[in-house]
């Protein structure tokens, strides 16, 4: 199967970005409304931080199993199928009772959930044409970086001016898109009915969940349980034909430099969408909706920055791209830290260069790495590739976290001191990349 780029660009890209733009933003609104539930079902920060735990263990585990899915079955079939179950646990949301429910019902809206970018992102570098490629993970990228901008508004909105449970609705105008990209969307020619290693499946799962839980709980003890599992499951993928994960994956040079370029920059980026709301309150003790507002320039900037750069990146190769992305970056980190503590309006502008940064490498980054696999293995490639960028986010946010604990979160040097550790991060990953794409003038 290989799309018309006409197809793509009036069809598909418009219904993939509202796909994507609902999935993100339902993951992020709920973050905005954790103090609520815990008040309305009178339970602790630890337990109630589950709402946002579970869905983060499910949904990065999704992205690796609907990767692996999409050379057994029809991509749209799954596409349809990760709806189905999204809108589903939306229902049980808004009619559930008790914070199990609450609980079992947004695991299964991140079950579906978490095929819709990954399954998306081996749409764009399986089966798009090259010419367009760069365009559609821009757009891509894009409606990640404006869902992650707009959710914490319009979270507090309907939290604020409703409740809560309203929030589990929004999922919900998805399924007239169900039909339209079913149409859009033609069966592959070819399927691998390879057998599923179910058992490679589980091991990584609970080494991912594990390591989640770990970081996000702060329970060091799961450290153990995180090696075990993961030596267990090394063994596993070397000793089957047809392993969940092909140790194959990780000949390529290219490839490992960019898995390891994924997990350094999205910890800083998912951390500074950690820490910017708290100093806006803080600091500068701003109210939720207005932090909202003062966080959208930078949303939409990134939007705006992902769709240009997916056009650059058709015209001139990736890798250009990316190495603009990351000095982009670092000037919003370098910003960053000279506005904070010297006002609202210069740290939300700040922010539009660190955001506009993290846009542009993260929608010509998966279109590099994917330039580094063989054909048969860019499915499975992008799958963990998606997998890294969700754990190195949850581990970016927890560490942030933890260091904001210790320095205390009402001084603007405490704010300084991590995002100093962000630019260091972020300049270790281009020359990383830099190292590992050097001899590629063109992806």
């Amino acid at each position: 199967m290989k799309l018309e780029s006409r197809q793509v660009r009036r069809f598909i890209a418009p219904l993939l970005s509202l796909t994507i733009f609902f999935s993100v933003l339902n993951g992020v609104m709920f973050n905005v409304a954790v103090p609520d539930i815990a008040h309305d079902y009178d339970i602790s920060p630890a337990l109630v931080s589950w709402v946002v735990t579970a869905y983060i263990v499910i949904f990065a585990f999704g992205s690796v199993v609907y990767a692996r899915l999409g050379d057994r079955f029809h991509l749209r079939d799954l596409i349809t199928a990760g709806l189905v179950l999204f809108c589903t646990g939306s229902l049980l949301g808004f009619f559930s009772d008790s914070y199990a429910m609450l609980v079992a019902s947004r695991m299964l809206q991140a079950s579906g959930a978490a095929g819709i970018p990954a399954l998306s992102m081996v749409l764009a570098t399986v089966y798009v044409p090259d010419n367009i490629r760069g365009s559609l993970l821009g757009v891509i990228a894009s409606t990640v970086a404006l869902g992650l901008g707009v959710g914490p508004i319009a979270g507090g909105f309907i939290a604020g001016y409703l409740h809560w449970n309203y929030l589990f609705l929004t999922p919900l105008v998805l399924l007239p898109v169900i039909f339209f990209l079913r149409r859009a969307l033609p069966p592959q020619d070819e399927l691998r009915r390879e057998p599923f290693d179910f058992q490679g499946a589980i091991l990584i799962a609970s080494a991912v969940g594990c390591l989640l839980v770990m970081v996000n709980m702060r329970m060091g003890l799961l450290a153990l349980a995180v090696a075990a599992l993961g030596v267990l499951f090394a063994r596993r993928i070397k000793s089957v034909s047809y392993p969940f994960v092909h140790p194959g994956l990780f000949v390529s040079s290219g490839y490992r430099h960019g898995v390891v370029v994924a997990f350094l920059v999205m910890g800083t980026i998912f951390a500074t969408f950690f820490m910017m709301p708290l100093m806006f309150r803080h600091v500068y003790d701003m109210a939720t909706m207005q932090i909202g507002l003062y966080l959208f320039p930078g949303a939409m900037s990134a939007a705006l920055a992902g769709l240009a750069a997916g056009r650059v990146v058709d015209r001139c190769g990736a890798v250009p791209v990316v190495k603009a992305g990351f000095l982009i970056l670092l000037l919003g980190f370098g910003l960053i830290i000279s506005a904070a503590g010297q006002g609202p309006l210069l740290s939300s502008a700040s922010l539009v260069a660190a955001n506009s940064g993290f846009t542009i490498i993260h929608s010509s980054l998966a279109g590099a790495v994917s330039k580094t696999l063989p054909h048969g293995r860019v499915g499975m490639g992008m799958g963990v590739f998606n997998l890294i960028f969700f754990v190195s986010g949850a581990m970016g946010t927890a560490a942030a976290g933890m260091f904001l604990e210790v320095l205390g979160p009402a001084s603007p040097d405490s704010y300084r001191l991590i995002f100093a550790g962000c630019f260091v991060l972020a300049a270790a990953a281009l020359m990383i990349f830099r190292h590992g794409f050097r001899d590629v003038c063109r992806l």
